[in-house]
């Protein structure tokens, strides 16, 4: 059995633009890298296996925007672009209920609000929200969105931004993006993603510049936040450098992984509170895990590394989580994003 995965990338050095890879459950073995899309700096991508679409952001000459592709086939086909920005965008959402696109831009602090007509497959401009502020860290001169997505319910859109330690809940209105509520994080944390668990009213945030885990209380009749616990990646000794967080389906694990410290982290979450225990800390075999995944059926884990040009697999064990290396030296370029098809 086989499954793909598609690789969001910088194209700085090596990478030409979106690739994706084959994970080989027979062999346990990536295999078969393929540029899917050539393209400036799509480093990250969002893919909807309701409609066989990958989102992408990225730049092409001077303006930057997102892309929609289609996936029936490899490479995949091009279907429609807008390009409104001057820097590309750091994350992207599709709601396949509302057509609805989301990007979060880190260097001007903003997020947009765009529609995709799923019949003539076109993409329209909706809304835009610019934020304002610094904080303490060098980092923090101004506003820094990474991160836009949707609550579990579909109730609200809730956006990290990094550059004033904040985590702001949005609702779509007919005009656009409405704001309902802050929630901010300690001066100089930097939250950069946020994940739900399936079942209970929580949340993790994954914070970058201090490399933290906050669990968090999630209210979703008015979209609020509470902090329950935060947690180090990292000792006073080992550079701070927070990556990506994601959860088991089954809300069972979390995983984060720190880019400074070169390593993945599995937690182990409390059926009943939803606070976190450490389970494991494992090397990552790579320099700066921008990003990871785990496969459709939570077997495996592809982490993607930004300045080491490669792909590590891990074998996960269903019932502790703990990760046990499989291969660390399959060579990707530039890799910031990886999403399973």
């Amino acid at each position: 059995m086989k499954e793909k995965f598609y690789l969001g990338t910088y194209t700085k050095r090596e990478s030409k633009g979106v690739y994706s890879v084959i994970l080989n459950k027979e062999t346990e073995q990536l295999e078969n890298l393929t540029l899917e899309a050539a393209l400036e700096n799509p480093t990250y991508l969002y893919y909807s296996k309701e409609n066989h679409l990958l989102f992408a952001v990225g730049k092409e000459h001077k303006d930057a925007g997102v892309t929609a592709n289609l996936t029936l086939t490899s490479p995949v086909k091009r279907l429609s672009s807008f390009y409104d920005q001057q820097a590309v965008p750091c994350y992207i959402r599709y709601n396949e209920r509302s057509h609805d696109l989301l990007t979060a831009n880190y260097h001007g602090g903003f997020i947009e609000l765009y529609h995709y007509d799923n019949k003539n497959h076109s993409i329209s401009f909706v809304d835009k929200k610019v934020h304002s502020g610094s904080s303490i860290h060098e980092n923090q001169t101004a506003p820094h969105v990474h991160y836009t997505d949707y609550t579990p319910d579909e109730k609200w859109i809730v956006v990290c931004d990094l550059g004033i330690d904040t985590v702001f809940t949005y609702k779509r209105t007919a005009e656009g993006l409405e704001e309902v509520a802050q929630y901010k994080t300690k001066a100089g944390s930097g939250p950069r993603h946020l994940a739900f668990h399936p079942t209970l009213p929580i949340a993790y945030l994954i914070c970058e510049l201090d490399a933290t885990v906050e669990v968090l209380s999630y209210n979703n009749k008015n979209g609020t936040f509470r902090n329950l616990d935060k947690i180090a990646l990292t000792t006073e000794d080992q550079q701070a450098w927070g990556g990506a967080i994601h959860l088991t389906r089954d809300g069972r694990f979390v995983y984060a992984s720190n880019r400074g410290f070169d390593a993945l982290y599995t937690f182990s979450v409390d059926a009943s509170s939803g606070l976190l225990t450490l389970v494991q800390t494992i090397e990552s075999y790579g320099s700066v895990p921008r990003d990871f995944h785990l496969s459709n059926d939570e077997a495996y884990v592809v982490v993607g590394h930004q300045e080491s040009d490669n792909l590590t697999l891990f074998k996960r064990d269903l019932e502790t989580g703990e990760l046990t290396l499989l291969q660390k030296d399959f060579y990707a370029p530039e890799v910031v994003c990886v999403v399973p098809q």
